[in-house]
């Protein structure tokens, strides 16, 4: 386990802000679309022995009302997000990242898959996560950081995702 030393001050980017030009860039980005449906799969497969197609967003699968609260037109990139998959949305986030950013050493951080409370961000070596789930849950970014704080892959490296575990099991 190594513990990264993160900066003082960590800030999401600004994903709800900048949605216009992420989704456009996600639109266009058929590798984008590839991981997304490669990995969520993962996880729904694993969870429910549901597929996951293209076409198809996170949120058709959400379980839990961390939603239901807000008030107004839901962001659209919160079609995006799915609590508690957080590992299985992050090499896309990566992707995201790095269609937005290119000229920065985006990086998936991963918490201690030992701990209940462990999560996946992805992280520009400096002072900015790309990480659409904790953001949208309302999650501070230093938390988000601090959770995911164990493992730094290298930049560009995405993480190895397995079926997540059937419901009857968790």
């Amino acid at each position: 386990m190594t513990i990264i030393m993160g900066p003082e001050v960590i800030r999401y980017y600004p994903v709800q802000r900048r949605w216009r030009r992420v989704k456009g860039l996600l639109v266009a980005d058929v590798e984008a679309q590839e991981i997304l449906v490669r990995d969520f799969n993962r996880y729904t497969w694993g969870r429910w022995r549901e597929r996951f197609t293209a076409g198809m967003v996170p949120h058709d699968f959400e379980s839990c009302d961390w939603w239901c609260k807000h008030r107004g037109r839901m962001p659209d990139f919160w079609r995006y997000v799915k609590h508690g998959a957080c590992h299985w949305l992050m090499n896309f986030n990566l992707r995201l990242a790095q269609l937005v950013e290119p000229k920065q050493p985006w990086r998936i951080l991963t918490g201690n898959s030992d701990l209940p409370n462990t999560h996946s961000t992805v992280w520009d070596g400096s002072a900015k996560l790309f990480d659409m789930n904790f953001l949208a849950l309302g999650v501070s970014a230093s938390e988000a950081f601090a959770l995911a704080n164990a493992t730094m892959l290298a930049p560009g490296e995405c993480m190895r995702t397995r079926l997540a575990a059937h419901w009857r099991r968790e």
